[in-house]
């Protein structure tokens, strides 16, 4: 009886780590792609230690084994540390593979959010975002939000910190939906990244070294005067002041001059100047600019008389520092 539910147990879990493994491959990620493989992964893992517990005799029999059985094993072995190099050291073919998958194939329009931030959704209403200090820093950041209350859908949102002359920091949160390519789908809507958060793709520029359009930028990127990580600010003695900045957009929202049915309203852009280590404590953020000039040159627009329900989204936004204690 053992034997077929190990059997059967190993053909789902083969199944398993094959599909979700391929959508891996060639698909953006997904934490419940990668939940599946792992937990296939460890099913697997299981149902071998059985297998091989129940054939304990056979394998010992196979290895202490003399002229043919000694040579299959060898042959086995040398198989599996090659395959094993192969993969370590990046040779052909794994390294053609790895090239060939979604990730490499996009890297240059990948967005990935502070390894040191958090968030947590608490319903349709609240979210929240946590920067945690790191070796550098003693001062945590904390971003609350608050959407208008009845929101049928949130609107696509992006939290970054950027230097008071306006170069961006770090990028604390993107919605994992618009990280990982430059057209994405939001609510129902295709459009260009760059035209539903264009003031901070275009900021993004400078970290990326590529712009909206996919061309490579030579006059930005990472230099060594610059390591893009906001834990130099976050210090209670010697930080400098930064600023948090939220650029949110909800799509089929048109209203006055903004009439395209699928795009509506430009995004609006929320900051708030941070001083850590220093009172008060609690910002709120303010509505400063909207995108709707930004698609082309990452210039916002100041002029928000010409913006309607689009300021209805966000009942409050509020961000906390908060000094760690040593």
């Amino acid at each position: 009886m053992m034997r077929h539910w190990v059997n059967f147990g190993l053909l789902f879990s083969f199944l398993a780590l094959a599909v979700s493994g391929v959508m891996a491959y060639l698909l953006p990620f997904s934490l419940t792609t990668a939940r599946v493989h792992i937990f296939a992964g460890a099913l697997t893992v299981l149902l071998v230690l059985l297998h091989v517990l129940s054939r304990l005799k056979y394998f010992s029999s196979k290895i202490s084994g003399k002229g043919a059985s000694r040579g299959m094993v060898a042959a086995v072995t040398l198989a599996a540390v090659v395959l094993l190099a192969v993969a370590v050291y990046d040779l052909w073919p794994a390294k053609q593979m790895v090239d060939a998958s979604y990730e490499a194939r996009r890297r240059s329009e990948i967005v990935r959010s502070s390894p040191m931030a958090g968030f947590l959704d608490v319903d349709d209403q609240h979210r929240f975002v946590a920067r945690q200090p790191g070796e550098d820093a003693d001062v945590a950041l904390s971003l609350m939000v608050r959407f208008r209350e009845g929101i049928e859908h949130p609107p696509a949102m992006v939290v970054w910190a950027e230097t008071s002359s306006g170069t961006i920091i770090e990028t604390l949160y993107i919605d994992e939906s618009l990280a990982y390519s430059e057209e994405v789908e939001w609510q129902g809507v295709k459009t260009p990244r760059h035209k539903l958060l264009p003031i901070w793709r275009h900021k993004h520029t400078v970290v990326s070294g590529v712009d909206p359009h996919g061309k490579v930028d030579a006059f930005t990127g990472a230099t060594p005067e610059h390591s893009f990580t906001v834990d130099q600010n976050l210090k209670t003695e010697d930080g400098e002041g930064f600023v948090i900045c939220v650029e949110l957009n909800a799509v089929k929202d048109p209203e006055g001059d903004f009439s395209d049915p699928e795009l509506g309203q430009p995004s609006l852009l929320y900051t708030a100047y941070i001083e850590p280590g220093k009172d008060p404590v609690w910002s709120l953020l303010e509505l400063t600019a909207h995108g709707g000039e930004a698609f082309e040159n990452g210039a916002p627009g100041y002029d928000l008389e010409t913006i309607g329900s689009a300021k209805k989204l966000i009942d409050l936004l509020l961000v906390k520092t908060a000094p760690i204690p040593p």
